[in-house]
C-alpha cells in the first residue's frame, strides 16, 4: 500500500483532497525504527510529525521523581504524534517512545513549512486537525480526572 493510500484511511486526513493528501504524502519520509527509540521527549523541543504505520508508541508523562513515569496511552497504526509541537513550536509535555519495531512516516519541520507557506488548502486542515486534536486530548484528560476523583472516593 502508498503512503498516499495509507493516509487516504486515517480520519485526521479525511477532509483532505485528493491533490493536498499526495503533496502531503510525497513529503513524508518512511522509516523503520527500533525498539525503545525516542521520537519526542518531554525534555527536548520536536519539530517532527510522526504517523505510525506498523508497531506501537507507547506515550508517557514524567510526574515527579518519587511517582515516575505516568502512561498516558499506546498508539498503533494510524496514531499521529508530534503535531502540536509542530504547529506551535513547543516543547512537548510527553515523551513518545517505540514499543518494539516501529515502522512509521515522517514530516520533518523544513518541509512542513515549505508546504505551510504554499498550499492555504493544507494549511487550513492542518489547523483544523490540531484543533480536533486538542478537543480529543482536552476529552480525555477530563476522562482520566474523573477516574482518578472517583479512585480516590473510593479509596475513603
Amino acid at each position: 500500500m502508498s503512503m498516499y493510500e495509507y493516509m487516504q484511511s486515517i480520519p485526521l486526513f479525511s477532509e483532505m483532497t485528493n491533490d493536498e493528501l499526495k503533496t502531503l504524502s510525497q513529503s513524508m519520509v518512511v522509516k523503520d525504527y527500533p525498539d525503545k527509540h525516542v521520537f519526542i521527549s518531554e525534555d527536548h523541543s520536536s519539530d517532527t510529525l510522526y504517523v505510525i504505520l506498523e508497531g506501537e508508541i507507547e506515550i508517557t508523562h514524567e510526574k515527579d521523581t518519587e511517582r515516575g513515569l505516568q502512561r498516558v496511552s499506546t498508539l498503533g497504526p494510524g496514531g499521529i504524534i508530534g503535531l502540536h509541537s509542530l504547529i506551535e513550536h513547543h516543547r512537548p509535555i510527553v515523551s513518545c517512545q517505540a514499543r518494539g519495531n516501529v515502522k512509521a512516516a515522517f514530516l520533518p519541520s523544513s518541509a512542513f513549512n515549505l508546504l505551510y507557506q504554499y498550499n492555504t488548502g493544507l494549511t487550513h486542515h492542518f489547523q483544523l486537525n490540531v484543533a480536533k486534536q486538542l478537543a480529543t486530548d482536552y476529552r480525555n484528560i477530563v476522562k482520566e480526572l474523573k477516574e482518578m476523583m472517583l479512585s480516590d472516593s473510593d479509596a475513603e
